[in-house]
């Protein structure tokens, strides 16, 4: 079997350093050795499940369909909350049912959510504080090795999950707010406000992005179109509105946290 045939299934959690993320993976290659394991980040805000989602979103879509995304950001670790399988279009997720696929969601055409039943294939004891290791792992483990997600759980609505935390963005004729979501190891501030729905909104007309005090109307391609320092906005990698400083960190020079309330202004000329 080359690496190509191999599954695919990457790692999402908010972890950070330590031997939790290696006690998931031994579990995964203890049940399917077959595979390859792609860490997406562990060094996510621990349990915040919005910026989590967002990255899960907005990273997983870059891998080949059948890939298996494993995503542990769970505050509610052993409480009342669904474990979950969702295959979106193409793509598995296993995980808590606490809003984390909610940007999936968002964006999916063809969604089929199951609830994970603990059957005698999980581990023998499930600890109450890491689902990530005993519950969530054997899952992925299992649909990497070719099972069904109806063999592994029961199908339920798709509807009936949890949305993401991160609120729709809000549009009048003279404004559009989003807000912060991800502040990426740069210090590039990034918002929920995609190219497409910034172009639906003002069309052709002239718009500042007000964050906290300030009010930025330099827009810019790439980093090296405005002067070393100087603060602006482009649409990145992810087509989504980020709030930079070339050659510096956006969120250190404004100091916003995630959540802060981005607005679109037009500018009437005169």
């Amino acid at each position: 079997m080359t690496a190509q045939d191999r599954p695919i299934v990457t790692l999402l959690t908010d972890f950070g350093e330590g031997s939790y993320v290696a006690s998931v993976k031994g579990v995964l290659l203890s049940i399917t050795r077959s595979i390859q394991i792609v860490d997406i980040t562990h060094s996510l805000m621990m349990g915040d499940v919005g910026p989590a989602g967002y990255v899960l979103s907005n990273t997983s879509r870059y891998f080949p369909p059948g890939t298996i995304h494993l995503a542990v950001v769970d505050p509610g670790v052993g409480m009342d909350r669904l474990p979950l399988i969702l295959r979106a279009d193409g793509h598995y997720y296993v995980g808590p049912d606490n809003g984390l696929f909610g940007e999936v969601l968002r964006t999916a055409v063809e969604v089929n959510a199951f609830h994970v039943r603990e059957e005698k294939w999980l581990a023998q004891r499930i600890s109450p504080t890491f689902h990530g290791r005993d519950l969530f792992a054997p899952v992925a483990a299992r649909l990497a090795g070719g099972a069904d997600p109806g063999d592994l759980g029961d199908e339920i609505a798709p509807a009936d999950l949890i949305p993401s935390p991160i609120p729709t963005p809000v549009r009048t004729r003279d404004d559009l707010t989003g807000q912060i979501v991800w502040a990426d190891s740069f210090g590039n501030l990034m918002t929920n406000l995609t190219e497409k729905m910034v172009e639906e909104w003002c069309g052709e007309n002239t718009y500042q992005v007000v964050l906290g005090w300030e009010r930025i109307r330099n827009r810019i391609r790439t980093f090296q179109d405005t002067s070393k320092g100087s603060l602006a906005f482009l649409f990145g990698s992810w087509n989504t509105l980020e709030v930079v400083v070339s050659e510096g960190s956006a969120a250190t020079r404004l100091g916003v946290s995630i959540g802060e309330p981005v607005r679109l202004e037009r500018v009437v000329a005169g």
